[in-house]
């Protein structure tokens, strides 16, 4: 039996199974330079607890991994694609994005690769992500009749990221903090996953670049969150998982970041956290 409809669905309340793996493909922007963090390698392969990025992020993915398709800088190429295609093998897939022009254009550039019904996105830094988070958010997905985009939000103090919405529930405007448009408090973050119906998802991209759409105010860059406004057409177009853990959504781009992600990776791991 399907899950019903809700504008908001609770992870907990989400029951267990198993996702239909073949029926996904991952995509991982990960083109970006760990500059930030004073690492002279690709930052997806910055180590964590003395494992890159890219090896926590693919655990939590297991249970959806039948594809994944790591999008690339040209630099990035000859040192990521090794240790990438040690872990992945045949299901691994590498795309290269010739210059930074924004997470949109990075998703567009996986779509040949992409020949399955539903499509998940993560950000190439997120290695706190639990496996049941991603578990739970594709399940969402698949049993909540036919979503355009599943989105897993928590809400939380100072947002990096809020989903303005409508009495509805329906998101109108995605406020980003880097563009100066959050004045909230407490506002609805993303956690770097989104989940989508994959012809949905490109067709909406390609529309935005042919008319110039989803452009961040400040930065101009090509932004994937503000395309996400456009998937919901109608009712059940767009189901939101609200997530309880605001570990899960930190983000490494700072030595500092790095060493909170860390600890947060040690309490996991000791407290045993469901996987």
């Amino acid at each position: 039996m399907g899950i019903h409809p809700h504008p908001v669905l609770y992870i907990d309340d989400i029951p267990e199974g198993t996702p239909s793996r073949s029926d996904w493909t991952i995509i991982i922007p990960a083109a970006g330079t760990g500059s930030r963090l004073g690492y002279h390698q690709p930052k997806i392969l910055y180590p964590l607890l003395g494992r890159p990025i890219l090896d926590w992020l693919l655990d939590a993915l297991q249970d959806v991994m039948h594809r994944v398709v790591l999008v690339l800088s040209p630099h990035a190429r000859t040192q990521v694609e090794p240790q990438f295609f040690s872990r992945m093998g045949s299901q691994g897939r590498v795309v290269i994005q010739t210059e930074p022009r924004g997470m949109a254009d990075a998703v567009l550039q996986a779509e040949s690769e992409v020949r399955t019904p539903h499509c998940l996105v993560v950000w190439g830094d997120q290695a706190t992500l639990s496996r049941r988070t991603i578990r739970r958010c594709a399940l969402a997905h698949e049993q909540t009749g036919t979503p355009h985009l599943t989105l897993a939000t928590i809400m939380k103090e100072q947002p990096y990221i809020h989903f303005q919405r409508d009495a509805n529930g329906k998101i109108i405007r995605v406020q980003q903090a880097r563009e100066g448009e959050i004045k909230e408090r407490i506002g609805e973050n993303d956690c770097g996953l989104f989940l989508f119906h994959a012809q949905t998802l490109f067709s909406t991209l390609h529309h935005c670049r042919d008319h110039g759409l989803a452009r961040g105010s400040n930065t101009r860059e090509f932004n994937l969150l503000q395309t996400l406004p456009l998937f919901e057409q109608k009712g059940g177009d767009v189901v939101t998982v609200r997530i309880n853990d605001e570990r899960e959504t930190m983000g490494v781009n700072t030595p500092e970041e790095a060493k909170i992600v860390e600890e947060i990776l040690k309490t996991m791991r000791s407290a045993g956290v469901p996987s």
